[in-house]
């Protein structure tokens, strides 16, 4: 970490809690809604597939960045295969002329000035090509991750996860709901015995336009299992005092800690959607809550994270 990069979190940690300003310190970009797959549990609406154009996602960065915001998560769809055109007038779902790649977007953030870029990718293809300082798969399950996002989609998963010279920069992320609950302790002995994961994230299930078929309620258990398997070493990489969190999710959010960007181009300080934050499964809330506690478990784990440690 370049020195006046580490010089920037006691600032900021200084301007949060002593000044009470809100100043973002991470940015999440919804740069397309294009996407090979049609989860169950997912949030986007890919009625009218398009991505944003390079300018437009030009002008986010900077307006994130001069929030006060430096790191970046680019995310769909499936954002790595996004054709991002240079103009800003092109029709949905075509693109025209010249076009950038999910590359092109890490190099333009690390440009701007941002700390590390983060792409998520659900790797059902080869995403070695990728070289953002950190890819976040998403794993549903063994057996339960074809069921949520088709057949064969886990054998893909593995398959490519193979093929990122990078392990250290994979890891995973599994939304928990009915279908896969059952499967957690599965999905930790095999991101513990690959070479190719360096950890795995948990979020619960957050409803989408009202549906709350897939929402687990009763979560204490489940955060036990998690907790207990951290405890003994398995590579979980919510904090102790996040997970905590997401056992009584009513707790006090701090979400501005985080801006967030839509392809509609409106931007929120903190969740777009508040509607069902009393019952808030994403562990992201749970993290930034105890980050602003100064949590010393959730600073490494986010430094780490960012490969910044």
């Amino acid at each position: 970490m370049k020195p006046e990069e580490l010089l920037y979190f006691p600032i900021w940690y200084f301007k949060i809690r002593v000044l009470k300003k809100q100043i973002p310190l991470q940015t999440v970009i919804f740069v397309t809604n294009e996407c090979n797959y049609k989860c169950k549990h997912c949030c986007v609406d890919k009625s009218a597939p398009h991505s944003m154009s390079y300018n437009e996602i030009k002008e986010h960065l900077i307006y994130s960045y001069k929030c006060g915001s430096r790191f970046v998560d680019f995310e769909g769809g499936e954002a790595g295969r996004g054709k991002y055109s240079e103009k800003s007038d092109t029709p949905l779902g075509e693109i025209t002329g010249e076009y950038k790649t999910i590359n092109d977007l890490c190099a333009l953030a690390k440009s701007i000035g941002f700390y590390s870029t983060t792409v998520t990718t659900n790797a059902s293809y080869d995403f070695s090509f990728l070289n953002a300082d950190h890819i976040f798969i998403s794993l549903d399950g063994i057996k339960a991750h074809d069921i949520i996002r088709g057949e064969g989609a886990f054998e893909k998963l593995k398959e490519n996860i193979a093929k990122f010279p990078y392990p250290e920069r994979v890891s995973a992320n599994m939304v928990i709901n009915p279908i896969n609950k059952d499967e957690i302790s599965d999905v930790l002995e095999f991101v513990q015995n690959s070479p190719y994961i360096n950890g795995i994230s948990f979020n619960f299930y957050n409803p989408v336009n009202g549906e709350t078929a897939l929402c687990i309620n009763k979560r204490e258990d489940i955060v036990n299992t998690i907790l207990k398997y951290k405890k003994n070493g398995y590579k979980i990489l919510n904090s102790k005092r996040g997970l905590k969190y997401l056992i009584r999710p009513d707790f006090k959010k701090d979400c501005w800690i985080t801006n967030f960007i839509t392809l509609d181009g409106k931007r929120y300080s903190g969740c777009p959607d508040k509607t069902y934050c009393n019952i808030c499964g994403l562990g992201m809330g749970g993290e930034m809550r105890a980050l602003y506690d100064f949590n010393i478990e959730t600073i490494l784990s986010g430094l780490k994270l960012r490969n910044l440690s």
